[in-house]
């Protein structure tokens, strides 16, 4: 395996169907905003199988808030590589690339305050959960996957190597349940 950036070539745009969790009507006007929803849909091009679900959360009490594509079954269209224990998560930058990009858009165009909101991929497979993150100076900008999965709510962090990163067995076959490897 190699490691790197995968860039996505010729995918249609996306259908972006946005959830809201603790968003308040203010806020759900800017993340509807048509440009920042046709760059996302565009950014998201050729990633998935169509339509893109994203969670747009804010937990008020706790002052934290996401951003997160919802990875259904049998919709990932990158190939993400796998060899054993070894997983190309960097294979996924594509998405968080672009649900960075989608996030920084809307900050610098409405509320700064949006920065901070984490973006990431969560799946969940039977009784397996996993939300891939992204890791860098905030606002992280998705160029570069974060060896750490939580994988059912507990960080399970995976040794970077060349090819992707290294996980134990256990964490590895979870994380290749919720990315359908």
């Amino acid at each position: 395996m190699q490691g790197g950036e995968l860039r996505v070539e010729g995918g249609e745009p996306l259908p972006v169907i946005l959830i809201w969790e603790g968003i308040g009507a203010l806020h759900k006007g800017f993340f509807s905003d048509g440009t920042a929803r046709t760059a996302l849909s565009v950014g998201l091009g050729g990633t998935l199988k169509p339509p893109a679900n994203i969670y747009v959360r804010h937990d008020n009490e706790k002052f934290i808030g996401s951003v997160r594509l919802r990875l259904l079954p049998q919709t990932l269209a990158l190939p993400v590589r796998r060899e054993g224990d070894l997983v190309a998560l960097q294979d996924l930058s594509p998405i968080l690339q672009a649900l960075a990009s989608y996030r920084t858009d809307i900050a610098q165009r409405f509320d700064v305050r949006i920065a901070s909101f984490s973006v990431g991929i969560e799946s969940f497979r039977g009784s397996t959960s996993c939300i891939f993150g992204v890791t860098g100076d905030a606002p992280a900008d998705g160029r570069v996957v974060d060896p750490c999965v939580q994988i059912n709510g507990q960080a399970r962090c995976g040794q970077p190597e060349a090819g992707g990163v290294r996980f134990e067995p256990e964490h590895a076959r979870a994380v290749a349940e919720c990315l359908d490897l």
